[in-house]
């Protein structure tokens, strides 16, 4: 502005010096027009200036928000709070704001310290020291660091580290002292002072304690001055420390309350409740448990209300409750304590496991291998402290029954230390089955289904079928071994509960029982069943209870040799069930009858198996608050199950009201024969999740904001123009099409017309979603086959309702075909290009369904489809896969042909393209809720 003035002075006394060589008038225009310029770049230049102020302003706020973000989050969740402190850095350096920096880097350096990361904060320490050897008036942090390399060094427990740490101390109160700074002056006497009680009470010197008091009190008095309650707190924290509870009881006790008193002042609620829960701690090893009890009460009452620090924490509160509990003789409630605590200790492990567990693979064999040296170790503990106890107990006589309650409980707390270890061994092992077992199925499902398609080429060579049958074959054996695996470690981990109903438990024990007739007949073995259960309704888990029958007739048909017998007797004795399976052929060895309910137990080196299907049925039993034995002689192996049937054997929990349907449950499948019979394909398409949207939008915003309204309760796919958008519908044929209707290429009038024309896509509704109104467009997009048309800007929820009303049209159609007793094309179809589909489908079942070998590969060539475009097509048109489609075609023709036919059950099946008497009587079971033979008689 100086400068600008200048200048204008200066133009002004050369126009008066012009003045009289030019006229009067130019020379004031000259001025004015100069004037006005200055003024107007002073005042931009003004304006330049502030908007620098603020944004460097901004930025500073901007740091110290992160700053106090960090220091609340650092005991909570210290990740979270390196990410604060990092930001705070990074805009610091950004800036270029040195004392920011530094205050950055100290707070960095103390989340380190916390988590015990020392050579990480003193690396960021040595940071703040290279920044204040640049920069003036850093001072003050200089001397916090001091304070961290103190504590750093002083806790090396060597004496080189034990004296540095002093050093760093007195440098602190040097500088202090240079500074004037009385707060921070008095601050490094209190740590001062804990320097000489740590010595104090590692070596024991009386000049240490009393230099510690002198310096403590000192430090009092300043900070009782200020009001400074929380430094109040600090300082009697320390002095209790350092009082001995057994010669000086009451003054410890003073200072502790002194101590809550002060802590209160601060409203600091993380606070309060830590320094309850330390002093609790400090009664616990020694003081008065009850006066320890009524304080970490009141540190759980805090805890519970503002949410523990960490679970972990949780868990340390809970055990020292137990152990408060012991100390006064309250064995039970410690004993209920201690459980908890034990389930929490649990939950930290849980999550723990959970946060690392793309690292558990590797990580295992060496966590393994540190448990078990913990466990050794316990175990060495307890034998030690158990000698001590033997000898301190022949040594007391007078005192025989106190000191035995306290050798109770001594033993009672190994024995839980080794359990604990035992337990958390077991449970690692079992979340590293039940994780593998997991990742197996996917592959397992890779492998099934390229061998299920190429079983089903027309053309396939026998010896390559018969090596993909066994392929297939061991494939659900290995398939069953990981259910096995997964059923086994929800036992062990808690998560396996009972689901008891009432349901017929003798229907239910012969259709099991009846179906591995068959495989008996084939390995030539003679099968006999005996179930002797009255009429009457039991309690009974179904899904467990098959679990473990089938476990045992499938061992008793695999070991025992062709030509040997295998019966089954059952009955009801005291109520309870007493099933009982004998075969003869097999022997088991006393050693092998004590370890054959044992995990990957095997009777001998040759005998094939994995040991888990013993182990899950003994399991299950016990879960089933039953028995289970086995027996062997002269040739003949027996396996006895004893379980509760009655209502009165379970808890509430445990039962689920009403009667069970037993058909569905009876579900055991016969494997037919040693190559095992393929009584229909597996349909790769039958798991079908969330219905199928098509967006096609030439506006890429669009097409994410439409997703985002769909994408909970829908797979979504997209195209960005009409002929992408066709060309997807032929391919994943969805259930649903939302389209623009003005786009390059195809729009979306033309898009409609191809899906409508083709078979394939006709039966999708088509939703135009489009910016161009008008009832003449509308009428456009209608006739040309749109299921409905809704402008722009457009209503959320009105979009929604109108999907779901035109998904649930084609349910209610669906279902409508479900109960037709035969396919009638015009009563289902929609539009003619549906009704030509149909035609043609009708025409291909009924010339080709009584064929056995009739499959979906089969009816997708006929009707020149791909198998999954098939899939959808029927699944959107009838509600069912193809595979599906097939076998309810066939059971229809078949329930035709038992009303109005004399032939036999077993012909019918063979005349409508099933292949296995027994295959057909359980699917049409399954279909209509009653075996063939019944049904003929019905009707």
């Amino acid at each position: 502005m100086r400068i600008l003035f200048s200048l204008s002075l200066v133009l002004l006394t050369t126009h008066t010096i012009n003045l009289q060589k030019r006229r009067k008038i130019d020379a004031i225009r000259s001025i004015a027009k100069f004037i006005l310029l200055s003024l107007i770049i002073s005042i931009s230049s003004i304006d330049d200036i502030h908007s620098q102020i603020d944004k460097r302003a901004f930025q500073k706020k901007e740091i110290l928000t992160h700053l106090e973000i960090a220091k609340k989050l650092q005991k909570r969740t210290p990740d979270s709070s390196r990410y604060h402190a990092n930001r705070a850095i990074n805009l610091s350096i950004k800036q270029g704001n040195d004392s920011l920096l530094a205050a950055s880097y100290l707070r960095s350096a103390y989340i380190e310290y916390f988590q015990a990361n020392d050579s990480k904060a003193l690396n960021i320490i040595d940071k703040i020291d290279s920044l204040s050897n640049k920069q003036e008036g850093l001072e003050s942090i200089i001397i916090d660091t001091k304070i961290y390399r103190s504590q750093i060094s002083k806790f090396t427990l060597t004496l080189e580290g034990v004296m540095n740490a002093k050093d760093y101390l007195m440098e602190g109160i040097e500088l202090s002292k240079k500074l004037s700074d009385s707060s921070k002056h008095y601050e490094m006497k209190y740590h001062l002072g804990s320097w000489h009680a740590f010595i104090a009470q590692e070596v024991s010197p009386k000049k240490h304690k009393d230099s510690a008091e002198v310096l403590f009190f000192d430090a009092l008095k300043y900070f009782q001055k200020n009001q400074d309650n929380w430094w109040i707190a600090e300082i009697y924290s320390g002095l209790a420390l350092m009082t001995d509870k057994k010669k000086y009881p009451k003054l410890k006790t003073n200072y502790h309350q002194k101590w809550i008193k002060a802590i209160k002042k601060t409203t600091d609620t993380t606070k309060i409740a830590e320094t309850y829960y330390l002093i609790a701690s400090a009664d616990r090893k020694g003081g008065d448990p009850y006066r320890g009890l009524s304080y970490i009460d009141s540190a759980q009452t805090i805890y519970e209300k503002i949410g523990y620090p960490n679970e972990s924490q949780k868990k340390n509160l809970l055990r020292d409750i137990a152990y408060l509990h012991a100390d006064i003789g309250n064995y039970k409630e410690a004993y209920t304590k201690m459980q908890k605590a034990l389930v929490q200790s649990q939950k930290v492990y849980i999550e723990k496991n959970t946060k690392n567990s793309m690292e558990l693979e590797a990580k295992y064999q060496t966590e393994k291998k540190e448990q078990e040296i913990a466990l050794l170790q316990a175990q060495n503990e307890a034998v030690e402290a158990q000698k001590k106890n033997q000898r301190n107990l022949l040594l007391g006589g007078l005192g025989l029954t106190s000191i035995a309650g306290i050798f109770l409980f001594l033993g009672f707390r190994n024995r839980k230390k080794t359990n604990d270890k035992l337990r958390e061994l077991d449970t690692m092992k079992s979340s590293f089955f039940e994780n593998i077992s997991h990742e197996f199925r996917t592959p397992l499902s890779l492998i099934a289904g390229p061998i299920e398609k190429q079983l089903r080429k027309p053309d396939i060579d026998t010896s390559e079928k018969k090596n993909l049958s066994i392929a297939k074959r061991n494939t659900k054996r290995l398939l069953t071994l990981v259910d096995q695996l997964l059923d086994l470690s929800k036992v062990e981990a808690g998560h396996f509960k009972l689901n008891v109903q009432q349901g017929d438990l003798g229907l239910f024990l012969r259709s099991l029982t009846s179906s591995f007739s068959y495989l008996a007949q084939e390995n030539n073995q003679e099968y006999t069943t005996a179930i002797d259960i009255p009429e009457n309704t039991y309690y009974f888990d179904a899904d467990a209870l098959e679990k473990i029958i089938t476990n045992l007739i499938s061992n008793a048909l695999k070991y025992s040799p062709d030509g040997e017998s295998i019966t089954i007797t059952s009955a009801i004795e005291n109520q309870k069930l007493q099933f009982t399976i004998q075969n003869s052929g097999a022997t088991l060895s006393e050693e092998a009858l004590q370890t054959i309910f044992n995990r990957f137990a095997r009777t001998d080196e040759q005998t094939a198996g994995t040991g888990i299907g013993l182990a899950l049925s003994k399991e299950l039993v016990t879960l089933h608050k039953g028995t289970i034995h086995a027996q062997s002689a002269h040739d003949t192996t027996i396996f006895t199950i004893t379980i509760p049937v009655t209502e009165s054997a379970f808890t509430d929990s445990e039962k689920t009201s009403g009667v069970m349907e037993i058909s569905a449950f009876a579900k055991a499948e016969t494997t037919t024969s040693k190559e095992e019979i393929v009584q229909e394909e597996v349909d790769i398409f039958s798991k079908d999740t969330n219905p199928i949207l098509l967006i096609v939008d030439d506006n890429a915003d669009l097409r994410t904001y439409v997703s985002s309204l769909f994408e909970d309760q829908y797979t979504i796919h997209t195209a960005q123009d009409g002929q992408e958008g066709f060309e997807v519908a032929s391919s994943i044929v969805p259930d649903l099409i939302i389209t623009d209707l003005m786009m390059p290429k195809d729009d979306g009038i033309t898009l409609t017309r191809n899906c409508k024309a083709s078979e394939t896509t006709s039966h999708i509704p088509i939703v135009m979603l489009t910016a161009k109104a008008g009832d003449e467009n509308q009428l456009i997009g209608l006739e040309t086959g749109a299921d409905a048309y809704i402008t722009k800007p457009f209503n959320t929820e009105i979009l929604k309702t109108t999907t779901h009303n035109l998904l649930e049209t084609r349910k209610r159609l669906q279902e409508r075909f479900s109960q037709e007793v035969v396919l009638i094309p015009k009563d289902i179809a929609v539009n003619s290009a549906d009704e030509r589909f149909l035609d043609n489908l009708k025409e291909i079942v009924d010339t080709q369904i009584i064929e056995s070998d009739f499959t979906t590969e089969s009816f997708s060539k006929a009707l020149g489809m791909s198998r999954m475009q098939l899939h959808r097509k029927l699944k959107a048109l009838t509600g069912l896969s193809a595979t599906e489609f097939i076998r309810s075609q066939r059971l229809k023709l078949a329930a035709q042909l038992l009303k109005k036919s004399d032939i036999n059950v077993s012909q019918v099946g063979y005349a409508v393209g099933f292949n296995n008497h027994s295959y057909f009587t359980k699917c049409f079971k399954e279909h209509y809720g009653v075996s063939p033979s019944d049904y003929a008689k019905k009707a």
